[in-house]
């Protein structure tokens, strides 16, 4: 299901499709001048070494200003019936062959977060065409109404003293899915929104193309007043999502 491109006040079709599978994807929302803009920024910051980038808005004020975009807020508050709160993001550079990045397991956004049913909401922002053929998320449609499915622990990263990753694990600690629920390969054109329930399944390859990347980065929300977990790496915290963000000349990223 796709909504209209450049929609904000999404309609009940769409909102009734959110609530049925999990997800909703919202084409070409950002415009391809900002997609390449953001991925120079992240490129800028890896500065060749392309591991997965934990709270990039604290590092960048384009991402900081991306995070609390008004219309993706506006989206989010419309899909979740609830005033979301900003509390993080991680960028992931899915360059062919990246030994750094082992893709994701079919998992729940909300093992990491730990937050009531139904609160913890993630939104992806595609900054390049993706498809099957450079691994583009696998959704299974539904299975957000499972609630909190068993998992073994495990760890996504492992990261020096200075707190650099040096070693990745496929993201996610690994669920069994019931055979009932089938997954579904997803294609999104850059500057794509795809709003995540977080306890949907979900899972992405590594990164099978030998030419094409998978630029990405995913903004993390939290319903306004529920608790969550900070987590030791991600330190996800509240953001104030109506602060005026900095101005595109202060920005010196790139």
């Amino acid at each position: 299901m796709r909504a209209r491109a450049r929609s904000i006040a999404l309609g009940r079709n769409e909102l009734s499709f959110y609530g049925q599978n999990g997800y909703l994807v919202v084409e070409r929302f950002i415009p391809e001048k900002e997609c390449r803009s953001l991925i120079a920024g992240a490129q800028g910051i890896a500065a060749g070494r392309h591991a997965n980038l934990l709270n990039i808005h604290e590092r960048s004020p384009l991402f900081r200003r991306l995070l609390v975009h008004p219309g993706i807020l506006k989206a989010a508050d419309a899909i979740q019936k609830a005033r979301m709160i900003p509390i993080g993001s991680i960028f992931f550079f899915c360059k062919p062959g990246n030994p750094l990045e082992k893709g994701a397991n079919a998992h729940q956004d909300n093992y990491a977060a730990k937050a009531p049913y139904g609160s913890y909401f993630v939104c992806g922002v595609a900054l390049d065409d993706a498809d099957e053929g450079n691994g583009a998320l696998v959704v299974y449609p539904g299975t957000h109404k499972l609630r909190d499915l068993p998992y073994t622990p495990a760890k996504n990263f492992e990261m020096d003293r200075h707190g650099k990753i040096v070693k990745a694990y496929p993201i996610g600690p690994a669920v069994r899915v019931p055979v009932a629920f089938k997954p579904l390969q997803l294609k999104y054109t850059r500057g794509s929104l795809i709003f995540i329930h977080g306890h949907l399944v979900h899972s992405a390859p590594q990164n099978p193309s030998r030419t094409r990347w998978r630029h990405k980065v995913y903004l993390h929300y939290i319903k306004d007043g529920d608790p969550f977990w900070p987590g030791w790496n991600a330190r996800r915290r509240l953001i104030e999502r109506d602060a005026r963000p900095p101005r595109a000349d202060d920005d010196d990223d790139h």
